[in-house]
Order: C-alpha cells, then sequence, then structure tokens
C-alpha cells in the first residue's frame, strides 16, 4: 500500500510566522517520525471494534436474562416444594383429627360398658345377686409388710424399723390437695 507524502513545492518560500517566541526552536520532522509517533486525536474506527462492544452488551444481556430466567425456577420449585409440604401438613392434621375423634367414639364406648347400671343388668342376666352391703376391715401395715415379706414382695432389711410407711400420707395429701 502506498502512502501519500504531501511535500511544499520549492517554487515558493517557505513564510516565517511573525510572532512565534524566540526560546521556542523548531525541529524539522521527517517522515519516518511521522510515521512513528501517534496523533492523539485522530482514531482509526475499525469495524471489529464496533461489533466488540455491541457484543459485549449481547452477552451482559444474554446472561442477566438467563439468571432472571433462573431466579424464576428456582422460585417455582421452592413456591412448589412449600405447597407439597403445606398438603403433607394438611393430611397429617387431618389424621390426628380423625384419630382424636376415634379416641374420643371409644372413650364413649368404655364408659358406656362401665357403667354401673349396666353392669348391674349384666350380672343379674347372668344369675349374680347384688350385695346387701359393704364393710370395711382395717388392716395393720405390720400385718401388710409380714405378709410382703413372706411372699417376696419386700425385702426384710427395709422393714426394720418400727414407722409406719402410711405416716407421711396425710402430710402429703394436706400439702398437693386434690391433685394427684
Amino acid at each position: 500500500m502506498a502512502k501519500a507524502v504531501s511535500t511544499i513545492p520549492r517554487s515558493r518560500p517557505a513564510a516565517k510566522p511573525v510572532n512565534r517566541p524566540a526560546s521556542r526552536t523548531v525541529k524539522p520532522r521527517t517522515a519516518e517520525s511521522r510515521r512513528a509517533a501517534k496523533s492523539p486525536v485522530a482514531r482509526v474506527v475499525t469495524r471489529r471494534d464496533a461489533t466488540s462492544g455491541v457484543r459485549r452488551v449481547i452477552i451482559l444481556s444474554a446472561t442477566i436474562a438467563v439468571l432472571a430466567i433462573l431466579v424464576m425456577f428456582l422460585v417455582v420449585a421452592f413456591q412448589t416444594r412449600i405447597a407439597e409440604t403445606q398438603m403433607k401438613i394438611d393430611k397429617i392434621d387431618t389424621q390426628i383429627q380423625t384419630e382424636r375423634d376415634r379416641y374420643n367414639a371409644l372413650r364413649l364406648e368404655r364408659s358406656a360398658l362401665r357403667d354401673p347400671a349396666r353392669l348391674v343388668v349384666e350380672a343379674t342376666a347372668m344369675g349374680m345377686i347384688p350385695g346387701s352391703g359393704t364393710d370395711f376391715t382395717t388392716v395393720e401395715s405390720s400385718s401388710v409388710a409380714a405378709v410382703l415379706v413372706s411372699t417376696g414382695g419386700i425385702d426384710p432389711e427395709y422393714m426394720s424399723g418400727a414407722e409406719d410407711p402410711l405416716d407421711n400420707y396425710g402430710a402429703v395429701k394436706a400439702l398437693i390437695g386434690t391433685r394427684p
């Protein structure tokens, strides 16, 4: 590629500037120095520079779009997981309510079966007769302890003291009242 070099025609003498400062000297530039010097003002724009900027914008836009779509998919997956868990919780709540109803029905049936009037009717149907009265007999605690020791219910070394095991019952019952 041939470069055009402009030359000043020699027929005209070169004009000197009138208002130049004396301290500044002008050095002539050669063609080689002009080629080597880079002009800060002049810039050659190639197609590659223009397309790389557009390419960057497209890549950045595509990346942002892909990230936005991924975030949306994650949100949908998270909401689906929450909905599934809520359905499981609802199913368990339904099972709990069903079992509570069943428990209450069984309690009602048990109380009906343990009703004293029904037991009297069943007992008389079997040929039993009601008792004439109730007699309570007091048994000494030492007799109860002796029976327990003889049957192996209590270790004999614990029975060495003469204190009654029910002595504290009154104090404890007075302290707690009707609570169990």
